[in-house]
């Protein structure tokens, strides 16, 4: 269907949740599609993306109105829509979409990349959330969307959350730039780094204690985020970069970590670097968490998280330049067969335009199928 106009509803337009909105949104100009993005939270575009194109695509709530004005003017572009997709099962995107879909007739996707209500309610201690359920009205709100999500067609980023919602898998996706070389440093410098934001679930405490130990090797790390007090002289903190800074840091690093660790939301949750390290080309050392060893395959290393013993040993192997050579060849690859628009691309088509005909979506393989890497 050509043409096709797409409302994507963003559960907050100034933090990182934008990054799958901006996956979707890569997803639906791949295809030629008019896409917009509006929502009701948030003042500002996300940091990350604020120079990027997209930004020219996102319609930002009234600043300073009610929820119910930023409501209807969602409800008003909604109306426009062939189809609308709500991206996370959250009250301020799905929620929002949810009576935007009803007031207006406009069919209604919703895209679950994050264990966004398993964090909130099912894995909350059973006092705590009988606490909350009865206190605070969000999360009864969240309790009744996930009773709603059962009868909605579904799209999810990883496997984990496939066999908890059901749907298409329509994974992170990243256009693959030219191969760059990887070119190692005449001094012997192996350069590791955490490309992302450093929060507790993501392990960077132990990457740093992983990295210290090989520092008298020529192991140097660097890390997008603000640095600590405890910075140590063969540490970089970058603090918060742009998208295509991020991309910059990715495809000239020796090597990506991705130290997730086995609690919280890394439990299911698929970040978008490791996507960024794949089609870069570069070599990555990753936690053995079910999302993170479906994503690379044989592409790549895999550490018992939290585990700082194993993930030293890892990152020491490839201080060797011909390793990480074809370590990043892998992970190229891997990129090209599963991560990239071309690749992804048929699977959310199959379920825009299944919700905008009122069809059934097929069935897909996934991963599609291998491409010659260019």
């Amino acid at each position: 269907m050509s043409g096709l106009r797409v409302v994507l509803v963003t559960p907050n337009f100034d933090n990182n949740s934008l990054g799958r909105t901006y996956c979707l949104w890569t997803l639906a100009r791949h295809l030629g599609w008019d896409c917009r993005v509006v929502g009701v939270k948030g003042e500002r575009i996300w940091a990350p993306l604020a120079d990027d194109a997209f930004a020219g695509d996102c319609t930002l709530p009234p600043p300073g109105a009610p929820t119910a004005e930023r409501a209807a003017a969602v409800r008003e572009q909604v109306a426009a829509a062939d189809v609308v997709v709500a991206v996370k099962l959250l009250p301020s995107s799905f929620g929002v979409a949810l009576e935007a879909s009803r007031s207006t007739g406009t069919p209604l996707v919703l895209d679950v990349d994050d264990p966004d209500y398993e964090v909130r309610v099912t894995w909350l201690p059973r006092h705590e959330l009988l606490a909350r359920y009865l206190l605070k009205p969000y999360t009864r709100h969240i309790v009744r969307l996930r009773r709603e999500a059962r009868a909605q067609r579904v799209m999810v980023s990883n496997p984990v959350l496939q066999d908890w919602y059901g749907g298409s898998l329509v994974p992170h996706v990243r256009t693959v730039p030219p191969p760059r070389p990887q070119d190692a440093a005449a001094d012997g410098t192996t350069v590791v780094r955490f490309v992302g934001s450093p929060r507790g679930h993501k392990g960077v405490e132990q990457l740093r204690e992983a990295v210290a130990r090989l520092a008298d090797q020529g192991f140097r790390l660097e890390v997008t985020g603000p640095p600590p007090p405890d910075a140590r002289p063969w540490e970089r903190w970058w603090g918060t970069t742009s998208m295509a800074q991020g991309a910059e840091l990715v495809a000239t690093a020796d090597v990506i970590a991705i130290p997730s660790l086995a609690e919280t939301w890394a439990r299911a949750q698929l970040p978008v670097k490791l996507v960024d390290a794949l089609v870069h080309g570069r070599p990555v050392v990753a936690s053995d968490l079910p999302t993170l060893r479906w994503a690379l395959g044989d592409a790549g290393t895999l550490v018992a998280p939290g585990d700082v013993e194993a993930l030293t040993e890892a990152l020491a192997e490839l201080g060797d330049p011909a390793l990480r050579a074809r370590a990043g060849a892998a992970a190229r690859a891997r990129a090209l067969a599963a991560f990239t628009p071309e690749a992804v691309a048929p699977a959310f088509q199959d379920q825009v335009l299944a919700a905008a005909t009122g069809r059934p979506a097929p069935v897909r393989p996934w991963p599609p199928g291998p491409r010659r890497a260019p």
